[in-house]
């Protein structure tokens, strides 16, 4: 009989510790799972330049001062801050790996807890999520394991247990208490339906950086590009580097990022379909597509696009959110409230909804639904000035400026000298028929770097039109039009405030161009045709008005003009057969061109 092989004293140990390792713990009571994984979470706080806090979101502690969360959240961030112990810690970047949204992050003196590690449990187990959800603090919710799904980076976890913004880097843990994923937001896919990577990467973290430096660089270089906003450098950089890997995701992101600095609405199309082709199963990366397509006003296949993503994501708000948008762009407005109400069923955080509800409110002129909606929106943000600038907006449409004026003057301090609060400052002091405030109120936001400026343009044209100002509304007109060169709306008006200031020439000129980019606008024919009968080009005059009016016959003003024209030119009978279709769209503007057109000549031929 052989003699049984000598076992290494070491094998037995490595054996004894995965048996220890795989071994069933035994299950905790929920209050018991909190205690136990509460101490090694922490929040994690993303602050500015100047120290404000612009995100709170979760880290997992690994071992004393060594925490993992998620990368996503850390982009732009000058500082980063850990509530760890009775005083926040600094915390520093040390590795990341970017495919898998996962980074290191390092913070001297601290000495916490960690977390046992165990596999994924089979679906069905219970697991826990411990985050700082909301911002709320460090909470705890209890789901099960719906299985574990395989994406183009690997194995990822899904599960039941809810969560929400500021969840990031958070912890699934096991009914034991012991660590399965790090929560990953934003692959969650609607209620209930959420992911966390693997809890066996965090130790491949380091690896995988060291592997991809030059990617990490070429990262670092675009991230600063793109908060510097130098966007011709970073439209070259991303361009180059979709060059060398077309199926990085990165690549395509700061592809979009530099096509909106630069306004480029086409080439941001573009790099949402890379994207889309490289991540079909993101939802997000699809609902940024969606976005981009309706900005693109591509109604057709934005909606069709939003549809197939409620079709393989039917938790994702966001995708009912982009149906509801189509179907309100396309004038169905019954149905996109539907979706509206959809979106928010399954999201009750969903802002924009809200203010599409808001804005169908406004539509029918159901103000005090919309002023209600609004009002909602701020109870439900009460740090977030967006809300009230909605609500602000909503008793303008109401007819009721002065509790717009009352909304504004209760913001928080931390809100009142922000640029977007001068800017409805001066929409508001507009309509209170104070123009001289409304001006020194829209120039304050130009002054601090209003985002979309053009709107504060527009804002101080608009006013010093109202006091006869020309030359200066002229220039306000010019500047919106030169901020914001793809809004043709800017372009008409600052040829409106040309014809009426002076400059006929000049705005026959501009309106003639937009008459030939879009033929099928009633208002750009008008226009023309108005700006002829100003300079005493009246047979020209009669072509261009009576082409507005095929366009569309309900415009009394046109036919009034037209009538003038006609009456100049000597043709009597087509001047009164405009006026009869005038009398039978509008008598009292069809009364007031005969007055001004034939009642004299009827007073000078009874008296011969």
């Amino acid at each position: 009989m052989k003699p049984s092989p000598k076992i290494p004293l070491s094998c037995v140990f490595a054996a004894v510790l995965v048996s220890a390792m795989v071994s069933p713990a035994a299950a905790l009571s929920p209050p018991d799972v909190f205690a136990t994984v509460a101490p090694a979470l922490v929040v994690l706080e993303v602050r500015d330049g100047e120290g404000r806090r612009v995100g709170s979101y979760s880290a997992t502690r690994l071992g004393a001062g060594r925490f993992v969360t998620v990368c996503e959240v850390l982009d732009g961030a000058a500082s980063l801050q850990l509530g760890a112990g009775p005083q926040p810690l600094q915390a520093r970047v040390v590795a990341r790996d970017r495919e898998r949204n996962l980074c290191l992050l390092a913070a001297d003196g601290d000495a916490g807890p960690a977390l046992p590690r165990a596999r994924p449990s089979a679906p069905g187990s219970r697991v826990f999520a411990v985050s700082n959800a909301l911002g709320l603090g460090v909470g705890i919710s209890e789901g099960v394991v719906s299985g574990v799904r395989r994406f183009a980076v690997g194995d990822y976890i899904q599960f039941t247990a809810p969560i929400s913004p500021g969840s990031e880097g958070g912890a699934l843990v096991d009914a034991s208490g012991a660590l399965v994923g790090i929560i990953d937001y934003r692959r969650r896919d609607g209620q209930n339906v959420n992911f966390a990577s693997l809890a066996a990467w965090v130790d491949e973290i380091e690896l995988r950086a060291a592997r991809n430096v030059e990617q990490l660089q070429r990262y670092d270089a675009a991230s600063a590009l793109l908060k510097a906003e130098r966007w011709s450098e970073l439209q070259t950089l991303s361009a180059d580097w979709a060059r060398r890997e077309p199926d990085s995701a990165d690549a395509w992101r700061f592809a979009v990022g530099a096509a909106r600095g630069l306004k480029q609405g086409p080439q941001e199309l573009d790099a949402w379909r890379a994207l889309w082709r490289i991540s079909p199963d993101r939802p997000d990366v699809g609902y940024g597509l969606g976005q981009a397509l309706a900005a693109a006003v591509l109604r057709r296949e934005a909606l069709e696009h939003a549809q197939a993503l409620v079709a393989a994501h039917r938790e994702y708000a966001p995708a009912r959110l982009l149906v509801a948008q189509a179907r309100h762009a396309a004038g169905q407005y019954r149905e996109a409230e539907a979706s509206y109400r959809e979106a928010i069923d399954l999201d009750p955080w969903q802002m924009p909804a809200y203010w599409g509800l808001a804005d169908l409110a406004r539509l029918r002129g159901d103000h005090a639904t919309s002023i209600s909606l609004y009002a909602r929106l701020a109870s439900l943000y009460p740090e977030a000035p967006g809300p009230r600038y909605g609500l602000a907006q909503a008793y303008l449409n109401a007819n009721k400026p002065e509790r717009a004026y009352g909304v504004l003057a209760r913001l928080p301090d931390k809100d009142k000298d922000d640029a977007a609060t001068w800017y409805w400052r001066g929409v508001v002091e507009a309509r209170l028929g104070r123009p001289e405030a409304a001006i020194g109120a829209f120039r304050e936001s130009l002054a601090r770097d209003l985002q979309g400026s053009d709107r504060a343009w527009v804002g101080l044209g608009l006013a010093y039109y109202e006091m006869k100002r020309f030359p200066e509304a002229i220039a306000a007109f010019d500047a919106a039009h030169r901020a914001n060169p793809a809004e043709p709306f800017w372009d008409y008006q600052l040829g409106v405030m040309q014809k009426d200031g002076g400059r006929s020439e000049e705005a026959l000129a501009r309106f003639q161009a937009l008459a030939t980019r879009a033929p099928d606008e009633a208002r750009n024919w008008r226009q023309v045709g108005f700006t002829l009968s100003i300079l005493d080009r009246q047979a020209e005059a009669v072509l261009a008005l009576e082409r507005s009016l095929q366009i569309d016959p309900a415009q009394a003003k046109v036919w009034a003009v037209l009538i003038e024209a006609q009456r100049l030119l000597g043709r009597r009978a087509a001047a009164l057969d405009a006026y009869e279709k005038l009398r039978a769209l509008d008598g009292k503007a069809a009364e007031e061109a005969w007055r001004a057109n034939f009642a004299g000549l009827e007073e000078k031929g009874a008296a011969r």
